[in-house]
């Protein structure tokens, strides 16, 4: 019988903790992570979180493994239960997370987004916030170019991908 993928629910903030000590067990560990734009006391920051805050995912055979060392682990505070069954996670919905990932093991949220020539966007961060405009097209691996109807002229700005978002 092959390993399945089971939930280990974490520690507040420990997921990092958690992951590192699991691995330094041989256990096979997977803590989907997501790159995002926050704003914190008023700045942007580019942060790196866990995609399921408290919850990480470990594959684990029934017959294989010893399950024993996983609730005493740092950070973890024991596996996901429904009653006495500890339940698997479908294989696919690892492939498709682990699919999303960059070359750094991050999922980029401003990466996914697709944008179409002429889609309508909103700029959702920088000077001109709350905007809306044309998406005009890709300027660099990290900047999109945005029509915005200014002073009854259009202009052709550039931000960075992670500013815009569908309007």
């Amino acid at each position: 019988m092959s390993s399945k993928w089971r939930v280990v629910y974490c520690r507040a903030r420990q997921e990092g903790r958690a992951r590192l000590h699991l691995l330094n067990q041989n256990y096979e560990v997977f803590l989907p992570l997501l790159r995002s734009r926050r704003r914190v006391r008023g700045h942007d920051r580019i942060c790196i979180e866990p995609m399921f805050p408290r919850y990480l995912f470990l594959a684990l055979d029934d017959h294989k493994h010893n399950w024993a060392p996983i609730r005493s682990t740092r950070g973890v505070v024991g596996l996901v239960r429904l009653g006495d069954q500890v339940p698997s996670v479908p294989p696919q919905l690892i492939e498709a997370l682990k699919a999303r990932h960059d070359e750094h093991e991050v999922i980029d949220l401003a990466r996914d987004q697709h944008f179409a020539v002429h889609d309508p966007v909103e700029i959702a961060a920088g000077p001109l916030a709350g905007y809306r405009g044309l998406f005009d097209g890709a300027s660099g691996s990290r900047r999109v170019r945005v029509l915005l109807e200014i002073l009854n002229c259009q202009r052709r700005i550039e931000v960075p991908i992670e500013d815009i978002r569908r309007a």
